[in-house]
Parts: C-alpha cells; sequence; structure tokens
C-alpha cells in the first residue's frame, strides 16, 4: 500500500512539474511500476530515430512554444509496461540525451509524456536553450543517445 501511494504522489508530482498552463490532452494517469535504472545490457536494441517534428536547430521562438515530437522505427506507447520496439517521448529542457537504461527525472525539466502524445505546448526559460527529445520505454527507462534528439534554440 505504501509503495502504491508513493506512486501516485510520484505521478502527481510529473503531472504537476509541465512547465505549461494547460496539461497535454491525453496525459497519462498515475501508473504503477518500477522508476529505477536498468542495466543497459538488459535493454532491447532500438532501431529507429526521433526528431523534432516541427523546430529546427537555430530556430528563434517565443511562448508559448508548441513542440511535435517525431519517432521512425518505433512504436508510441503509453508508459507501465515495457513491450519491445515501443516507448514514449520526454523534452529535456537543457539537456541533449540520457544515458541508456537512466530513467528520466520527473521534474520541471524534465517533461514525461507518458500518455503517448505526441506534441505540446510549453513555456521555456528565456534565452539560448538545449531542447532534448529522449524516447525511453515503459518504465522510462531511456534508451540513449541512439533514440534521442537535440536543437540548440532561442527563446525572446
Amino acid at each position: 500500500m505504501k509503495n502504491i501511494i508513493l506512486l501516485s504522489a510520484l505521478g502527481l508530482l510529473a503531472a504537476s512539474c509541465n512547465p505549461s498552463k494547460e496539461k497535454p490532452s491525453g496525459e497519462n494517469e498515475p501508473h504503477e511500476h518500477n522508476h529505477q535504472s536498468i542495466n543497459p545490457e538488459n535493454m532491447d536494441e532500438s532501431t529507429g530515430r526521433v526528431f523534432f517534428a516541427n523546430l529546427e536547430n537555430g530556430d528563434t521562438l517565443t511562448n508559448p512554444v508548441y513542440v511535435e515530437f517525431g519517432v521512425e522505427g518505433m512504436e508510441i506507447r503509453p508508459a507501465g509496461e515495457i513491450v519491445k520496439g515501443t516507448g514514449h517521448h520526454h523534452l529535456l529542457i537543457g539537456n541533449a540525451f540520457l544515458s541508456k537504461g537512466d530513467v528520466v527525472p520527473a521534474d520541471s525539466a524534465n517533461i514525461h509524456y507518458g500518455g503517448g502524445q505526441t506534441s505540446d505546448t510549453v513555456n521555456l526559460p528565456l534565452g539560448n536553450i538545449r531542447l532534448g527529445m529522449q524516447f525511453a520505454n515503459g518504465v522510462h527507462a531511456s534508451y540513449g543517445r541512439d533514440m534521442s534528439a537535440s536543437i540548440k534554440v532561442f527563446v525572446q
């Protein structure tokens, strides 16, 4: 029972850390699963890629920023269960990617799209910023550099 309450609280924390004023459409309800890093050797190999579908390196943006996530070679699936060849997106504000097997933190700089969302509107810090997109499996364990994308943008 204690684990269920803790996981529910973590889910609520992750939802409250989204920097946009509105919840992304289809936001996932708190879910029960392990949020510990996974040994990279125990993770499936990814054969795809992720990309920012509507943003490019060097873009000048104004808040709120609409972000579209793209993926090829993998299927988007909500968090909760590890299924080979599937995962979901995370937006990393100020970071390029996480090492393979590392769990994506749930905080204001690491936004989870565990409901399987493929876009969001976010408010970003002003100035030069790195945006990273990290694809991760059903328990938020990163697929690493191979399933990440990174751009630098200027927010005015």
